[in-house]
């Protein structure tokens, strides 16, 4: 947690790429350290292996670095663009949990080395593309479409359109540049600011949030087991389900969706985003309730997929987030995104285990509480999301 915060501080300071360079070593370094322990075979003890993440303290591990990559791509996107490469963004991980099973089992009959070794050397690939790729916060600011785009007929529309969803983010939001930013504003400071723009506290709401009740999903696998009886080895189909849906939405329905809508304004970009993720907090709000009447194998796989169509949470609230703020704090808000993540995630762990736990004894399963709880969190932030009212 707090290395994410000086991580953030360090970006804004130093750039983008310093601190992706520094992830690369860390995890390299990491994944030797393992390889070293495992290679010795027994001649020290194997329990060093657990000294491997304190190299991951060198560029803050693997959510520093998505918090980076996120801040670049909105250094570099305008907003009518933005959610769309988040959403391609986020697709990744889904993408990996489909064929990276598969790979690494091929991989392992040809000797149990060599999934390291293609970690290793993908590791050191990314130094090629770090330094290949520019500083995102020394680039020119991407052109935005106008903040209205009837800035040039103001009375040529209907005075609801002309009325403004929010005020204007306060002044010392706006008026941070980078240079004060560098020179006299603090972490805390930065994210006092975060706090006070319109629009902000909502959406790091549903960051801290919504891994609580995703977390969930991490049930269903024992569910599956106790409750229906499958197999623990044949629970991957439910993995795979849900990663199909929010493949589905994360590759092809979100960005295809904002190419074909035309986004002539950052108001228009903004409604755009918010409509998404109130539609997406509903999809998640039915998954988990059906995951929770459940009744049989194929609603059980079916309610995974709706969970994987409200995968766009996420990209709809960054690009949403990012089109409210000043450039100089993108990499302030993503890193206060990633601890808000962490803490709810270490929140949400105990809490979706004891909900879990009812209904549970001796050859019965769980009741699927915590899949109700989760279906009313995502319900309670969709109904939220209908009152709120965006605009920078």
């Amino acid at each position: 947690l707090l290395l994410a915060i000086y991580y953030g501080s360090f970006a804004s300071k130093y750039g983008r790429r310093p601190v992706l360079l520094l992830f690369s070593t860390g995890m390299l370094l990491s994944l030797a350290w393992i390889v070293l322990i495992c290679w010795l075979d027994g001649r020290v003890p194997i329990r060093l292996v657990w000294l491997a993440s304190s190299f991951t303290l060198i560029g803050g591990g693997q959510r520093v670095a998505k918090a980076m990559l996120f801040t670049i791509v909105s250094d570099a996107v305008d907003a009518s663009h933005r959610t769309r490469y988040m959403s391609f963004m986020s697709s990744i991980p889904h993408i990996t949990t489909l064929i990276a099973p598969p790979l690494s089992a091929i991989f392992m009959r040809i000797s149990i080395w060599l999934p390291f070794e293609a970690a290793m050397g993908a590791l050191a690939l990314t130094y090629i593309l770090i330094l290949a790729m520019p500083e995102s916060s020394k680039l020119d600011p991407p052109e935005s479409p106008p903040t209205d785009a009837f800035a040039t007929h103001p009375t040529g529309r209907p005075e609801d359109e002309q009325r403004p969803l929010l005020p204007p983010e306060p002044n010392f939001a706006a008026d941070l540049s980078p240079s004060k930013l560098s020179k006299s504003s603090s972490w805390y400071t930065e994210i006092h600011h975060l706090l006070h723009i319109p629009g902000i506290p909502f959406s790091f709401t549903i960051f801290f949030t919504a891994p609580i009740a995703l977390l969930a999903k991490a049930f269903v696998y024992q569910h599956a087991s106790e409750s229906f009886g499958w197999e623990m080895s044949t629970t991957t189909w439910l993995r795979v389900s849900q990663a199909l849906g929010a493949s589905l939405v994360t590759i092809f329905a979100l960005p295809l969706l904002n190419t074909f809508i035309r986004l002539q304004s950052l108001r228009q970009a903004q409604k755009f985003d918010l409509a998404v993720l109130r539609g997406s907090l509903l999809i998640a709000s039915v998954g988990f309730a059906v995951l929770w009447q459940a009744k049989a194998n194929w609603t059980l796989v079916f309610a995974l997929f709706i969970c994987g169509l409200s995968e766009a949470i996420q990209p709809a609230n960054q690009g949403l987030a990012t089109s409210l703020i000043s450039r100089d704090l993108n990499a302030r808000l993503f890193t206060t995104v990633a601890v808000l993540e962490t803490v709810g995630k270490l929140a949400g762990g105990p809490l979706q285990s004891r909900l879990f736990s009812i209904g549970r004894r001796e050859g019965q399963g769980s009741s699927g509480v915590n899949f109700l709880a989760s279906s009313g969190i995502f319900l309670g932030l969709a109904v939220v999301a209908f009152f709120v009212r965006v605009r920078r």
